[in-house]
């Protein structure tokens, strides 16, 4: 079984910081995770191009975690700093590993090569990086950990950050550039830099709300979080602090859309739907009880591969999955998991990589190159009338720019006697 190394350092991360919190982590399960770490940090990278230095950032990642607790890295940091200076000097003191690094040489009371490398890091938030989230890193995922890492590490640098720097950290928010990645790191940084750096003044914001020309007084709940509802009526809100504390808003509208999308979607990568009979015909109109095939494809059109795709097809009202039992022809026994996905999937030449089955909707979650893919299944006709299909839905996990929706439609189901 392969282990991506990213989400495992991340999670040990997460483990570590929810123990500073004061939640109940087993300390076996510490233990174990901090010896895997070592057991990382220390092993070779392979030279193969930005594979190579997303594998070195992985690593002084580990460095860090594992400095925090405590363990003699400076092995390891040597190792990982004559590597980088050999295969990435130009390019990997604008990574957040150069970050990471200081971030090691600080806790080692390496002040010189800490005050050098995090100095460069400082001034990158807010600078373009690569266009494409890829790798687990994008702009945003690498401004949200220099900004944790300064205000962990170095308070009086992240006091120094001038105000159009940290704007520039929630700028690609309001894009809708982001997915619970960089959201949490985003979340950690913030709760970092509030913690240890931000002065007072959270009880000093005021909000106000107008609907008619005359502001009311809104009520703000929380700590840190600051919370408060408004009327759907109203035209304007105004938030206020007199001490110059910096802070950020979002406003969240809640409920559903009035009409369903009925057009079709292509934003880097393509899907297509369609419901066929039992001779592979397009069919608009079925009898209850009958069983149809539902074909989708799928593809990516921009770049040449898309991991980490989550495809969502809801189904008609009057119609459910259609799963075979365990005694089926052409259903395996290899695992809990391929079972599922043989009993559920009756053809095509895609292979999702987990499918969750539901009453109303099934969730494919898959990787797409420029080949079309096709993935069928089948549904069952339940109860008679005309019924709206809603549009399929496919979008990457992590970048949230590329996106496709099939179009929708109806169909008529027809009570069993009906000719």
């Amino acid at each position: 079984m392969s282990t991506d190394e990213f989400a495992s350092v991340y999670a040990v991360h997460w483990l570590l910081e929810a123990r500073e919190q004061r939640e109940a982590i087993p300390d076996d399960l510490v233990q174990h995770s901090l010896l895997w770490l070592q057991q990382y940090a220390a092993s070779p990278v392979r030279d193969d191009g930005s594979s190579g230095l997303w594998g070195l950032r992985n690593r002084a990642y580990a460095t860090y975690l594992l400095t925090r607790q405590g363990m003699v890295t400076t092995p390891i940091v040597a190792s990982l700093r004559e590597t980088l200076d050999a295969r990435y000097p130009g390019e990997w003191k604008n990574d957040i590993t150069a970050a990471f690094l200081a971030a090691v040489y600080e806790l080692q009371k390496q002040d010189r090569e800490a005050a050098a490398l995090i100095e460069h890091s400082a001034a990158q938030i807010g600078k373009a990086s690569a266009p494409r989230y890829s790798g687990y890193y994008d702009g945003t995922v690498r401004d949200a950990q220099i900004l944790y890492l300064l205000s962990r590490h170095f308070p009086a640098r992240a006091r120094a950050i001038e105000p159009r720097a940290l704007e520039a950290l929630v700028t690609p928010l309001s894009r809708g550039e982001y997915n619970t990645l960089s959201s949490a790191l985003l979340t950690l940084a913030f709760d970092a830099y509030a913690t240890r750096v931000a002065g007072n003044g959270l009880d000093r914001f005021t909000a106000t709300e107008s609907a008619s020309g005359t502001e009311v007084p809104l009520e703000l709940r929380g700590h840190l979080i600051l919370r408060g509802n408004y009327a759907g009526d109203s035209k304007s809100l105004h938030l206020r602090n007199d001490t110059g504390l910096n802070g950020f808003f979002a406003v969240t509208n809640a409920g559903f859309d009035r009409t369903a999308p009925r057009d079709v979607l292509h934003e880097g990568m393509e899907i297509l739907r369609e419901y066929l009979d039992a001779e592979g015909q397009p069919v608009k109109s079925v009898k209850t009880g009958d069983e149809i095939t539902v074909r989708l494809r799928m593809r990516a059109i921009e770049l040449n591969y898309i991991p980490n795709v989550a495809l969502t097809d809801l189904l008609p009202g009057g119609f459910e999955p259609v799963l075979r039992s365990a005694a089926d022809p052409g259903t395996s026994e290899r695992t809990a998991a391929a079972a599922s996905f043989d009993r559920f999937g009756t053809g095509g030449d895609w292979r999702p990589e987990f499918a969750d089955v539901r009453d109303d909707r099934i969730v494919l979650y898959g990787s797409l190159t420029k080949n079309l893919a096709q993935y069928t299944y089948r549904i069952r006709a339940t109860n008679a009338g005309t019924f709206f299909v809603p549009p399929s839905y496919a979008e990457s996990m992590y970048d949230r720019k590329l996106r496709a929706r099939a179009a929708a439609g109806s169909i008529i189901v027809e009570p069993p006697g009906k000719p």
